[in-house]
């Protein structure tokens, strides 16, 4: 069996496909399918590496006693060297970079994320390390997750093959079988993942969705889908060829697809990009690209697995890292627009200086290569990359040998009772119970409620109230779900018991406190209130609450050698407003709707500047949230709200 032939127009598909995931990490409100370019990468390597798969049962022409086990090192050997020496160098330079501009915050995930990746298992470390894939800040070695999967179909798809190949000779036909099989069952677990949701609460997997989006069983079909691609390909079926105007089509809508402003059901746009994959690579859709493109997307699918390796992290660092923030400006459009051409820059030279030259070994021109001299700087990387992360662990856990010595973050809210303040599906709200009240205060929202349940809570009691807490940090309060904002399948789940309980039991009173967005769908958000207004008629609306521009207790190693303090006081020139418009907005449409409002500004900011300490500590947590000391200059002023309530 014949491996393929170098395709221009599949070079220029992974061009495409690489562009799609950097512009989605880099903006994903304008890309929001982007992320689907990885979905095109595992179609493609399906086409490309079968062939190669296949030839580990090709028997070479020279005799000899075990050639199987020798074509299967050989193929091991040639992954190898085509993905590992590109990927040690990323997380070497990777390892300083965060260590020296990301947040000491996320330093653990980026360790942990590290050394899952370089044992093969960066999918299983995604999901129990990291945050979910579409979270705002995510782990900057979370892409990994996709080279996991592809190196572990490479290791135990051949092995499979090995097994039921032992006694067989009929090789495309039991390949296609076994490739049909696995698209078939791996397809509807992907497309069905509560079909096996039993089995995986029994592995104490306890999000189904999020491990099936990481799952190399829920992804291999893509890859078998690839693969029985290839033989299509060879079986001549297409003896006519399609009008262009077809082909036309099919690049119209993957562009669309990844690259328009159109939001799809993550499962159902996820199998759309793999089959409109397929179709491309089978009619050679992209060979009618005008020349000057088609060299364009060529250059860049060259360079597509180190650009991809590169990209997360820079785009990390200018989006997330205190470092690279410029005055009160939270949009970051300059650093990220720098990051995207690093990104390109750095994956070309890794491509050119690394990746290029070590994927000779992946050819039978080895004769021309010092395989030891190589071997021994590609071990060296893997164990400096070793070493890098143990550094930062060891660090980490000693406080980076004081350098972290000024402050410590002050204690949340949510600190204090962790169990009524975390992101899952209630059924009930914590109570804080009150001898002889005469009434119940409900509090809801995200973690802008969780950080003032502290205050709700003392609130309540002075007026003689209960009070309960159902704040669920990270999701949004919507009854709908909303396939845009990449919400969990938990936090809808939480907001329909949350409608069922208030409807049941009917609290006297709810605060509604959740931190209002640019681009928040506020007709979505006004919709749930009124719809919760119409079970409770007393409801408080909470306005956003001063935001600084950075965290005080989440600096960078650079930035702590610079500046060996936080500023105590900032001037509200400095102070980040860019979301206060979206609020000010919804409270006008509270209190046209008779939904009493509350904002928080007066106690923290004067005339000229807005504080975050006091003589009693830390007011803030981070840069937006309260402490618990911050958290109880706000009991009077929601006491007096509470009591506008009770006398009326």
């Amino acid at each position: 069996m014949s491996s393929t032939k170098y395709r221009k127009d599949i070079q220029a598909l992974r061009g495409i496909a690489v562009l799609a995931v950097v512009l989605f990490h880099s903006k994903d409100d304008f890309f929001p399918l982007g992320y689907l370019g990885v979905d095109v990468f595992f179609v493609i390597s399906g086409f490309v590496v079968t062939p190669l798969i296949l030839r580990i049962f090709t028997k070479p022409p020279e005799e000899k006693i075990n050639w199987r086990f020798y074509n299967l090192r050989l193929f091991y050997e040639r992954r190898f060297y085509r993905l590992a020496p590109a990927l040690a160098t990323t997380l070497f330079t990777s390892a300083a970079l965060i260590f020296l501009f990301g947040p000491i915050s996320d330093h653990k995930k980026f360790i942990d994320q590290g050394i899952a990746t370089l044992f093969l298992i960066g999918n299983i470390g995604a999901y129990r390390h990291s945050e979910s894939y579409f979270s705002p800040n995510p782990n900057p070695l979370i892409h990994t997750w996709s080279l996991s999967v592809e190196e572990q179909i490479y290791i135990f798809l051949p092995l499979i093959f090995m097994l039921i190949l032992q006694f067989r000779n009929d090789l495309k036909k039991v390949t296609v079988a076994i490739f049909t099989i696995i698209t078939l069952l791996s397809l509807i677990s992907f497309t069905f993942p509560h079909l096996l949701q039993s089995i995986f609460f029994n592995l104490s997997i306890q999000k189904p969705l999020e491990f099936s989006f990481y799952s190399t069983f829920d992804r291999i079909w893509q890859f078998t889908l690839g693969g029985l691609l290839y033989f299509i390909r060879y079986r001549h079926y297409l003896k006519y060829k399609f009008l262009k105007k077809f082909n036309l089509v099919l690049i119209i809508a993957i562009i669309l697809i990844l690259f328009g402003p159109i939001n799809m059901d993550l499962k159902a746009s996820s199998v759309l990009a793999s089959f409109l994959t397929t179709l491309i690579i089978l009619f050679r859709s992209l060979e009618q690209l005008p020349s000057f493109f088609l060299k364009v997307l060529i250059w860049l699918g060259d360079r597509s697995y180190s650009v991809y390796l590169v990209h997360m992290p820079l785009l990390y660092v200018a989006k997330y890292s205190s470092v690279t923030k410029i005055g009160a400006n939270e949009n970051r459009a300059v650093q990220t627009i720098v990051a995207v051409a690093a990104s390109f820059y750095f994956g070309s030279l890794c491509y050119s200086k690394i990746e290029n030259r070590y994927r000779r070994l992946a050819s039978n021109e080895l004769t021309s290569f010092n395989i030891k001299s190589h071997s021994f700087t590609l071990i060296f990387v893997f164990v400096i990359s070793v070493l890098s992360f143990m550094i930062m662990n060891k660090g980490l856990s000693n406080k980076y040998f004081g350098l972290d010595r000024n402050i410590s973050r002050p204690v949340a809210t949510w600190d204090l009772n962790p169990n009524c303040h975390q992101r899952a599906a209630y059924k009930s709200p914590c109570t804080y119970s009150k001898v002889g009240a005469g009434g119940t205060v409900l509090l809801i929202g995200d973690s802008h409620a969780s950080h003032i349940a502290h205050a709700v809570i003392n609130a309540a009691s002075n007026i003689n109230y209960s009070s309960q807490i159902w704040a669920v940090p990270g999701c949004h309060f919507r009854f709908q779900k909303n396939n845009s904002n990449q919400d969990s399948i938990e936090c809808s789940q939480s907001n329909q018991h949350l409608m069922t309980w208030v409807d049941k039991n009917k609290p006297d009173i709810i605060i509604f406190s959740e931190y209002v967005k640019v681009n928040t769908p506020l007709k979505e958000l006004q919709d749930s209130l009124l719809m919760i207004k119409s079970v409770v008629p007393k409801i408080l609306l909470i306005e956003n609450n001063p935001i600084f521009i950075d965290d005080p207790f989440d600096r960078s190693i650079f930035s702590m050698i610079l500046q060996d303090s936080p500023s105590k006081t900032v001037s509200k020139s400095n102070m980040d407003y860019s979301d206060k418009l979206a609020s000010h907005e919804l409270s006008a449409w509270a209190k046209n709707n008779q939904i009493n409002t509350l904002n928080f500004d007066s106690v923290f900011c004067g005339k000229r500047t807005c504080k975050r300490f006091s003589d009693q500590g830390w007011l803030y947590s981070d840069q937006g949230h309260l402490s618990v000391v911050g958290a109880a200059l706000t009991i009077s002023q929601i006491e007096n709200s509470l009591r506008l309530f009770t006398t009326n």
